[in-house]
């Protein structure tokens, strides 16, 4: 069985703790998914705006922010890069030791950025 559905010592985790866990990785995947937005972003800055028609219009500049922000999320939701599973596994005693609270956290909304 995975990580979520089992303890260390092979304890089926309570409902509370499987949501609380649940949430955790929403968390660690929204996270993961803001870290990669600001890269991409930081590297469109290195990018000259010049294009063959002359300089890049302002909906140019806003579809490729938003085209950035859809890649980051995505990229997130891959895993490929591991951030929200390395910081899933490091809080992963912190939750389960307060999963009654943490299972009712509200990670739902949208990280403003």
């Amino acid at each position: 069985m995975s990580g979520i559905e089992k303890t260390g010592a092979q304890q089926p985790l309570t409902p509370d703790q499987t949501a609380a866990l649940k949430r955790l990785h929403e968390a660690t995947t929204q996270l993961e998914g803001v870290f990669v937005q600001m890269v991409m972003h930081e590297m469109s800055n290195t990018v000259s705006k010049d294009t063959i028609f002359g300089k890049e219009s302002s909906a140019e500049s806003t579809f490729a922010g938003m085209l950035d922000d859809e890649r980051a999320k995505a990229i997130a939701q891959s895993g490929t890069l591991g951030i929200a599973k390395v910081l899933d596994e490091q809080l992963r005693n912190s939750v389960l030791s307060d999963a009654k609270h943490e299972s009712k956290i509200d990670v739902d909304k949208e990280v403003e950025r």
